[in-house]
């Protein structure tokens, strides 16, 4: 599940790996421009303010929806928690990992 939520970008991993390893890469480069102080460049093109920011976007937007659409399903107990196989943290596993495949699923599916 792990793997799944970092955008599959280990090897190995099925799906869309390519471009969230160029996104780790951009947004390493760019922490370590500053931590350097210098502008930050990869492969000769300077990584601006607009690259950073579609960086973390794409960083960002997968983690929200999965625990968003995660806790909107535990608060309502006739829809999300209706259809559970188990309880406790099983339950919630379940919960999780549906929520976890779907985005993963519909991020391979994005055309870059």
């Amino acid at each position: 599940m792990v793997n799944m939520m970092l955008g599959e970008v280990v090897f190995g991993g099925v799906g869309s790996g390519m471009y969230g390893m160029l996104i780790f890469v951009i947004l390493s480069v760019f922490i370590a421009g500053l931590m350097v102080g210098r502008t930050p460049e990869y492969l000769g093109k300077k990584i601006e303010s607009f690259d950073v920011k579609m960086t973390m976007l794409y960083v960002l937007i997968f983690p929200l929806s999965i625990l968003g659409f995660s806790a909107i399903a535990l608060t309502m107990p006739n829809l999300g928690l209706a259809s559970l196989g188990n309880s406790g943290p099983h339950g919630f596993s379940e919960i999780l990992y549906a929520y976890t495949s779907t985005t993963q699923t519909t991020a391979r599916r994005l055309p870059v």
